[in-house]
C-alpha cells in the first residue's frame, strides 16, 4: 500500500502542522526585518494587528505539531516488533536502536524530538500573547521589539533543528 494512515499521520504532523508553523515563523521574521525599529518604517494598526494574527496561527499550529507528534506519531513509532520477528523495518525505534551506526539517531534525534517542540510551543505561546496583547507597542517599544526578534529566532532555530532531525530519522527509519 503507498500510503497507510500512520504514513499519513507523520506527513500532516511533519509537512503540513510543523511545516506550516516553519513557514509563519519565517514570515514573521521577515516582517521583524522589514519593520525593524532602526529603519523607521512603522506598521500600520491594522498590519500590527495581523502581525499579532500570524503569531497566534503560528502559536496553534505549533501545539497541532506537538500534541499529534506526541500522541499519534510517537507512540506509532515506539511500537515493539512482536516475538520472532526479524526484519524490524516495520518498527522504526527498534529498527534503529538495533543498529549500533543509527542508534544515535533514537538517543539524540528521537529524544530530542520528545521535549524540544514543547519548548517551541511554549515560545511561540509567549511571543502570540504580547503581540496580541497590545500589537502597535510591540513595534514601538525597542525592548519589546528586541524580545519579539530574538525569541522568534530562537523559536525558528529549534523547529528547524526539529525538523532536520524528524527528516534524518523518517528517511532512515520511515514510519509505514
Amino acid at each position: 500500500m503507498l500510503f497507510t494512515s500512520d504514513s499519513i499521520w507523520t506527513m500532516a504532523h511533519g509537512i503540513a502542522l510543523g511545516g506550516g508553523g516553519m513557514l509563519g515563523l519565517a514570515a514573521v521574521l521577515f516582517y521583524l526585518w522589514s519593520w525593524s525599529v532602526g529603519s523607521g518604517v512603522r506598521p500600520t494598526e491594522r498590519q500590527a494587528t495581523m502581525f499579532a494574527g500570524l503569531n497566534v496561527a503560528i502559536a496553534a499550529l505549533l501545539w497541532a505539531t506537538v500534541i499529534v507528534g506526541t500522541f499519534v506519531v510517537f507512540p506509532i513509532y515506539r511500537l515493539p516488533p512482536p516475538e520472532g520477528v526479524v526484519d524490524l523495518a516495520q518498527h522504526p525505534r527498534a529498527f534503529l536502536v538495533g543498529d549500533p551506526e543509527l542508534a544515535w539517531l533514537h538517543t539524540f534525534a528521537m529524544e530530542s524530538k520528545e521535549h524540544v517542540p514543547w519548548i517551541t510551543a511554549m515560545l511561540a505561546s509567549a511571543i502570540a500573547f504580547v503581540t496580541l496583547r497590545n500589537p502597535p507597542q510591540v513595534f514601538a517599544d525597542r525592548g519589546r521589539f528586541r524580545m519579539i526578534a530574538a525569541l522568534t529566532v530562537i523559536c525558528f532555530v529549534l523547529v528547524s533543528e526539529m525538523a532536520l532531525l524528524g527528516v534524518f530519522v523518517n528517511k532512515v527509519a520511515p514510519v509505514q
